[in-house]
């Protein structure tokens, strides 16, 4: 009965709002119910628990929290390292392509170059023939006709390796663009 009392009690002053709990009143508690004291010691060394667990879960983060960081430094430093190689891979990769973008551009010229040759060749072998097939109504002599002949075999024989080094040129060029494209 004394412990209803004392529940009814302790209830009714949680509900009033009135806090009076103090060491004096836990106390006189304890030593008025021993199994409240017990709970109290319970409580006491479950709260002691807790903050030893608490203290070893601190701890234990703080060992990790380190042990990541060294983790983190050094994946970093691999990290840069390896990200160096792989500047340094990229470079030889660069100088092989501006290496090949230079060769092409140098082909690139020289085709231009053959190109304008061959074909002011062209046009000259054409107007020697156009001479040719127009000066049946005048006269030419034999020794001047095989002189406009040999111009036009020396012509053909300029034109004929020209268009092949021209050829092989726009292969070339093709296949540097290839290999180019192969270096991205």
């Amino acid at each position: 009965m004394f412990r209803s009392a004392l529940i009814i009690l302790a209830s009714m002053l949680i509900i009033s709002g009135c806090s009076s709990y103090g060491p004096e009143e836990l106390d006189r508690l304890t030593k008025e119910d021993t199994d409240f004291a017990k709970m109290i010691l319970a409580r006491d060394q479950v709260h002691a628990q807790i903050s030893i667990i608490k203290e070893n879960l601190l701890n234990k983060k703080k060992a990790v929290d380190a042990e990541v960081a060294k983790m983190r430094a050094g994946y970093d430093a691999y990290a840069k390292q390896q990200n160096q190689q792989i500047d340094k891979y990229g470079l030889l990769i660069d100088q092989n392509r501006n290496f090949l973008k230079r060769e092409l551009d140098t082909q690139s010229a020289s085709l231009l170059a053959k190109a304008k040759e061959l074909e002011g060749y062209q046009r000259t072998l054409e107007d020697v023939k156009k001479v040719m097939s127009e000066s049946k109504g005048i006269t030419i002599s034999a020794q001047e006709r095989r002189r406009w002949e040999e111009r036009i075999l020396e012509l053909s024989e300029k034109i004929r390796p020209l268009s092949d080094e021209i050829q092989e040129l726009k292969l070339q060029i093709q296949l540097k663009k290839r290999k180019i494209s192969f270096l991205q």
